[in-house]
This record gives structure tokens, C-alpha cells and sequence, in this order.
């Protein structure tokens, strides 16, 4: 399954370790890179992943269909026993978690206990960039 394209305001690192992946989400996560997003998480799972962190602490706005994404991603990792964590973000996005009571449903850590590159065997395998208008 190929993942739809990916809106110009979304962005995306996975870094890898082991048969783990960190994905760092930056810009807006809204209808268009919700579905992009779980496309990449379930061609990540196909794959044979152990784990999925997600680092949210690069988003500037989430809408209800990214918050659901999320909330969908997690409910799989623990159907299916891969590790999961989110790394708490902020600002705007974080009060979106706070009023709506999905920061008491998904596995938060700190920024500082993310992986991290120091520390582990981490390489960019992709990286997926906004566009200047060009396809």
C-alpha cells in the first residue's frame, strides 16, 4: 500500500534503532498527514518493527483526525505488543491533550528519555520534507 502524498505542511524523520523507530512529527497533523502518517506506522509494521516512538514535540497543530491517529496507533501497538511512547508536545498541541483527556490515554515521556543519538545506533532511513509546490 503506498502512502498518499505528503501535505506540504507535515514532516517526518524515522530514525532507527534496532527494530525500533523514533518518527519525528513536525508541522501540522490534520486530515491529510493523519492518513499519511498511519500509512508509514503500518508499512513500519509489516516490516517486523519491535517498537514505535512517536516524537510530537515538533507539531504546531493537531486537529480530531490526528489526535485519532495517534489514539489508533497506540491501540494497535497494544494489540499487537509493540512498544509504544509518545514524546509529550507543546504548546497549542499540548493543550489540545489536556482539554480533550488524551494525555491520560496514550504513554508519554519526557523529550530528555527519547532516544537518542548519543546514546544509541541511530540513522536517518527516511526523510520525508514539505515540498516547495514541486512533485
Amino acid at each position: 500500500m503506498n502512502a498518499p502524498p505528503l501535505p506540504l505542511q507535515f514532516g517526518m524523520q524515522d530514525l532507527v534503532c534496532g527494530r525500533c523507530h523514533t518518527l519525528i512529527l513536525r508541522g501540522e497533523l490534520d486530515l491529510t498527514a493523519a492518513d499519511h502518517l498511519e500509512a508509514v506506522v503500518f508499512a513500519l509494521f509489516v516490516d517486523g518493527i519491535s517498537g514505535i516512538a512517536l516524537n510530537l514535540s515538533r507539531l504546531t497543530f493537531i486537529d480530531a483526525t490526528g489526535l485519532r491517529a495517534l489514539l489508533s496507533i497506540h491501540e494497535l501497538c497494544e494489540q499487537e505488543g509493540y512498544e509504544f511512547s509518545v514524546t509529550r508536545p507543546r504548546g497549542q498541541v499540548r493543550r489540545l491533550f489536556e482539554l480533550t483527556g488524551a494525555a491520560d490515554h496514550l504513554p508519554f515521556e519526557r523529550a530528555s528519555t527519547a532516544v537518542s543519538p548519543a546514546t544509541s545506533q541511530i540513522s536517518p532511513v527516511m526523510v520525508m520534507a514539505a515540498r516547495n509546490g514541486s512533485r
